[in-house]
């Protein structure tokens, strides 16, 4: 009587339990190559799966015959996870593609086009999030966002710049960036990249200026934001020395630097 029942689920326990065996392996191993592709891009400094903000700060001090210095100083103000900053699945993606585009000579993340405005948008929300109820002064700065490649950076994730407007000039002069001091003597690649946003705002300011004159759109033409912010601007005086420009002398004789 009971035979045609314990037949019937002698072989369903069967089924489920290899079912099981199966899909635990095949997580198993899922999990086993996730863990590996992590360690790979850790080894290799690879982390634009995160989002970083640096704000930099323009300093002075007095040097030893009593000179005025300037030093650039660079502050963390948060991160997150790339899919948490960019919800939208899409545009994450796309955001990692153009990370991973910059180029030593070009370390500007490209926020061209409809998506690059999303982009913008979605990272001043970011911002502007960690940053509210701040009871500092409130001062424009300058919003865009980066990737530093291996040959520049030991540790490359997605970052967020942001440049007071007044520093602006600073980086537009290369005579004056260049003999600015710094803590680390990788931060001259940032001296660079703000060079570069420095370049690249004025450009952008002129050319959509002369299209708006013509009465024509400037839809999507903005690859960087200019927020009305309140940060801190106090910071330690950490030790500062000269950017070891022999370091990137190849870069500089293939730019406008040289």
């Amino acid at each position: 009587m009971y035979q045609p029942f314990l037949q019937e689920f002698s072989g369903r326990s069967l089924g489920v339990l290899v079912g099981m065996m199966l899909g635990s392996s095949a997580t198993a191993w899922v999990t086993y190559r996730k863990r590996r592709q992590d360690r790979a891009r850790v080894l290799h400094g690879d982390a634009r799966d995160t989002v970083v903000i640096h704000q930099h700060i323009i300093d002075e001090e007095t040097g030893p015959q009593g000179e005025r210095r300037r030093i650039m100083r660079i502050r963390t103000l948060g991160q997150a996870e790339l899919r948490r900053v960019v919800p939208n699945a899409y545009l994450a993606a796309i955001l990692a593609q153009r990370a991973v585009a910059a180029t030593p000579s070009s370390t500007l993340i490209s926020m061209d086009g409809a998506e690059g405005s999303y982009l913008l948008e979605t990272m001043t929300n970011f911002v502007c999030d960690r940053l509210a109820s701040r009871q500092f002064p409130h001062e424009i700065y300058l919003m865009t966002a980066c990737c530093e490649p291996a040959s520049l950076a030991h540790h490359q994730p997605i970052t967020i710049l942001l440049l007071r407007q007044k520093d602006l000039a600073l980086f537009a002069d290369w005579s004056k960036a260049r003999e600015l001091l710094v803590e680390h003597g990788s931060d001259g690649a940032r001296i660079l990249t703000l060079c570069e946003l420095a370049r690249k705002f004025q450009d952008e300011q002129r050319r959509i200026e002369s299209i708006r004159a013509a009465g024509k759109s400037a839809a999507f033409l903005e690859t960087m934001y200019v927020l009305d912010l309140a940060i801190d601007q106090t910071c330690a005086a950490l030790p500062a020395k000269r950017v070891p420009w022999e370091r990137y002398r190849d870069l500089l004789t293939s730019t406008a630097h040289a």
